[in-house]
């Protein structure tokens, strides 16, 4: 009897397990993007889903495409998690030409939102994303406009687990005619109904359910009793078209604007040169690698400086490389500085010539109990005019194991953190939600626990 009981408490800890770690169904490849945050969003977007009880985001209006992609959810990695948003209106051209042109796939982030995954302070950025199952925990909904007759019957439909690509209408349940959506407001409308009006619902995936509606209701949410399955497809996000032979992949990985800090006269992802000397970033004669390169006069005891304004992660990181050439002998002529740690003494072998630095973040006064770090400062020793080039600065890996990240659908986390569905918007207005950033430790408390609690029957 005993043993039973521990068998099934073993068995009951990995569904546990199982559950804490499963994601929301992916139905995309993990892509590109860009975000930014805007506040206008509390009474709803130009889906016309009016108040948003999700985390929610417009995307540039060449994205949006006229309403297609209202309703499909997101998975988004950024530099302090992972967020799961839904698109509930638009970004348009006018007005956003900055961000919304169209160069790239930019998502403005409801501010509640985006403040859960990116520091105070932080405006703009790249990050990594899917297009994912909202798992919305009700059925669909039809929500009829406020001046609906028999008529001119309009509505807008609510809750789809995944992209509504069509619908249709029938007065006989076997003749079925398409509507179109109207314009940026993603309404489909009906003229002259007839009741009963039966109404079909086709999502990207082919799949077509129906409803029936019987009477004729201005500002009325109806229940349509249906619910799209979640299919074992892949799409392109961007033409919701089905990929025969998507990529596999786990979880999507933080989008790299850390590694590469200069190359070919160009500061690269989130790096910045903030010098006090105005260095030659573009300089062209006798470079390490490619055809440009920095030129620096630290005469005066100038500073050279390039800070990265997300903070790379320590843990993913354990050294900077750079080329480094000086016009005469060196030796400690240089100086390398790490935040506000110490200053490290630098020298070449030779002067005139190009040669490789490799300097660890641990001599640079860097411990493992500081999580992420910003800036890179060198100085001059001197007063007198001292000509220092650089060139192909990067950071150098560590041996860490990015497997990605992705949102929690469990219960657990949806009761605690994870505004995801549509029943929670009371927690959404509360400062104690934290959106749906991972926290990963719970996983394996909870797996410990139960594994203790099965030893402890003997």
């Amino acid at each position: 009897m005993i043993n039973s009981i521990k068998y099934i408490i073993f068995w009951i800890s990995l569904l546990r397990l199982f559950s804490l770690i499963s994601s929301y169904t992916p139905y995309s490849e993990c892509t590109q993007g860009r975000i930014t945050a805007y506040d206008e969003y509390e009474e709803g977007g130009s889906c016309g889903f009016g108040i948003p009880k999700m985390y929610g985001a417009a995307p540039n209006e060449a994205f949006y495409n006229l309403g297609e992609k209202c309703g499909i959810c997101y998975e988004l990695v950024g530099p302090n998690g992972v967020l799961l948003f839904m698109v509930d209106s638009h970004c348009p051209v006018k007005g956003n030409e900055h961000s919304c042109s169209g160069d790239m796939l930019h998502f403005d982030l409801h501010k509640n939102g985006f403040d859960t995954i990116v520091d105070e302070g932080i405006g703009r950025l790249n990050v990594t994303f899917r297009m994912v199952s909202c798992d919305h925990e009700s059925n669909m909904i039809l929500k009829t406009k406020k001046d609906v007759s028999k008529y001119f019957f309009s509505f807008v439909i609510l809750y789809h687990n995944i992209g509504l690509k069509k619908v249709y209408y029938s007065y006989d349940n076997e003749t079925w005619t398409g509507l179109e959506r109207e314009g940026d407001y993603n309404h489909w409308t009906i003229r002259s109904v007839e009741l009963p009006l039966y109404i079909q619902l086709e999502s990207i995936s082919g799949e077509k359910v129906e409803t029936t509606i019987n009477e004729i209701i201005a500002d009325n949410y109806y229940d349509t009793g249906v619910q799209f399955s979640v299919p074992n497809k892949m799409y392109d996000p961007f033409s919701l078209k089905e990929i025969k032979s998507p990529k596999v992949e786990g979880c999507c990985k933080l989008d790299d604007a850390y590694t590469d800090i200069y190359y070919e006269g160009k500061y690269l992802g989130e790096w910045q040169d903030i010098s006090n000397c105005e260095p030659e970033n573009e300089y062209s004669e006798n470079c390490y690698e490619g055809k440009k390169c920095i030129k620096v006069n630290f005469k005066d005891w100038n500073v050279y400086q390039f800070f990265n304004r997300i903070q790379p992660e320590t843990k993913r990181y354990n050294a900077i490389k750079f080329a480094i050439k000086t016009e005469n002998t060196c030796d400690k002529c240089l100086k390398i500085k790490l935040d506000d740690y110490s200053f490290y003494s630098i020298s070449t072998s030779e002067a005139g010539k190009w040669e490789e630095k490799v300097l660890t973040l641990e001599e640079l006064g860097l411990t493992s109990s500081t999580k992420k770090f910003r800036k890179f400062m060198f100085q001059g020793s001197k007063k007198d005019s001292q000509i220092i080039y650089f060139d192909s600065i990067k950071l150098v890996k560590s041996d860490y194991d990015d497997q990605g990240e992705y949102s929690n659908d469990s219960q657990e986390k949806k009761d605690q953190d994870n505004i995801s569905t549509i029943e929670d918007n009371e927690l959404n207005k509360g400062e104690e939600n934290n959106g749906s950033v991972i926290l990963k430790e719970s996983i394996g408390l909870i797996l410990i626990i139960n594994i203790i609690i099965s030893l402890l029957i003997v």
